[in-house]
């Protein structure tokens, strides 16, 4: 809980916060890993989000803290996923949603061709993913 001039500015459970706050050390875990986009490459950790795969208000204590269900994306990128506009099948391949307009991937630099490196641990939340897509 922070407070900022006298008034508490976090009314979440002591456990909550104690997740949340466990949730910088998931990422700077990923950027020691693989320090860049999963997607693009982009290599400037402080432009690189921990992104859920399966959402973490869908996602129960274990999942939250799981580094199979995160990936390190940029900013775009991680609007897209987060989104659900792209995702990813088990070989890794993008799944782009039909409501992205041709112009929105060519500017956010989307192609049906990429193909990202998965872990057998991301199947799982990348099938919830899936199957919640905005198509």
């Amino acid at each position: 809980i922070r407070m900022v001039t006298g008034v508490q500015t976090c009314a979440l459970p002591i456990s909550i916060v104690k997740i949340r706050i466990g949730q910088s050390k998931i990422r700077q875990q990923l950027i020691s890993k693989e320090c860049k986009c999963k997607i693009c490459g982009i290599n400037q950790e402080k432009f690189l989000i921990a992104s859920h795969i399966k959402p973490w208000s869908k996602s129960n204590d274990f999942e939250k803290l799981d580094l199979d269900n995160m990936f390190l994306l940029c900013p775009h990128h991680d609007s897209l996923f987060d989104k659900r506009y792209i995702s990813f099948d088990d070989e890794g391949t993008i799944i782009i949603s039909e409501n992205v307009t041709e112009t929105t991937k060519m500017l956010m630099n989307i192609r049906g061709n990429i193909k990202i490196k998965i872990s057998e641990g991301n199947k799982k939340y990348l099938e919830w993913h899936r199957n919640n897509m905005n198509k």
